[in-house]
């Protein structure tokens, strides 16, 4: 398993680039202890046979649209902190069988036997099936936990997805330019479960980009790491004003139907 990634070298760009933005969630505080999880589609990085892998592990639910698909993923546990300095032992690149219904570890978890990927993979392996299914181009599912966002859903005004959209577009520009569809509310779910993990998808269905768990956490899919990163840094960013000016005692100015009409059209949104 130690020689997957000099025989597959595309993988090594995506490894540290996991590395990089998992150092930037611990600096945010947006992963205390083992928060957050990451998993990325490499299977056009790794050659069609590759290693044979450790013993099958089985899954709970079949993914048969990911059949034979491979994905680099974070670990149970695991720390993004540390995973910041050690891929290898906080990650894993793991391949599904020719059912979907059982994943081998290719690599990483330093060659653990007990190594499991994260709790939520339920969650991004029907998120990765709806990108198969809809041919979309995002190839990385990206959940970690930012304070601003997290808080904003346990204030009653913000418990409804087009106020909470509405209240973030007015409150900084380049929340209607990088995230035009706003994020998708999700309402309080067990962690870790199907219902979570069916519940985001629709989100995505419904267009979005970023799915927002009340009182959790985000999750946000996109062709790179960073992109997926950046969508959430500049939600949250709104997040933040807008709690900073309810601390003050203040409501936002705020943009307004012709500002956020000008937007669209100055960065041709509707297309």
């Amino acid at each position: 398993m130690a020689d997957l990634l000099s025989a597959c070298p595309a993988v090594g760009p995506w490894l540290e680039r996991m590395r990089e933005v998992s150092g930037y969630l611990w600096d945010k505080g947006w992963a205390e202890r083992n928060a957050g999880n990451l998993s990325i589609d490499v299977t056009d990085c790794l050659s069609a046979a590759g290693p044979a892998g450790a013993e099958p592990i089985a899954l709970e639910s079949a993914y048969p649209d990911l059949a034979n698909r491979s994905y680099l993923v974070t670990g149970t546990g695991r720390r993004y902190r540390d995973l910041a300095r050690d891929a290898a032992y906080n990650a894993c690149i793991l391949r599904l069988n020719g059912r979907g219904a059982a994943f081998r570890v290719l690599w990483g978890g330093a060659d653990e036997p007990g190594f499991r990927p994260t709790s939520e993979f339920p969650s991004h392996l029907r998120i990765h099936e709806h990108l198969r299914q809809a041919g979309k181009p995002e190839r990385v599912v990206l959940h970690t936990h930012p304070t601003e966002l997290i808080a904003l859903t346990h204030l009653a005004e913000y418990r409804d997805e087009d106020a909470l959209n509405a209240a973030l577009f007015a409150t900084h520009p380049e929340v209607k330019v990088s995230v035009p569809a706003g994020a998708g509310l999700i309402p309080y779910t067990v962690p870790g479960t199907e219902e979570l993990a069916l519940s985001t998808v629709e989100a995505f269905k419904r267009g979005k980009s970023v799915a927002l768990w009340q009182w959790h956490g985000v999750v946000a899919v996109g062709g790179e790491i960073m992109q997926a990163f950046d969508l959430i840094d500049t939600l949250n960013k709104a997040a933040q004003v807008l709690l900073l000016l309810a601390a003050a005692g203040r409501q936002p100015a705020g943009l307004g139907p012709a500002e956020l009409a000008a937007l669209t059209r100055a960065f041709k949104l509707d297309r």
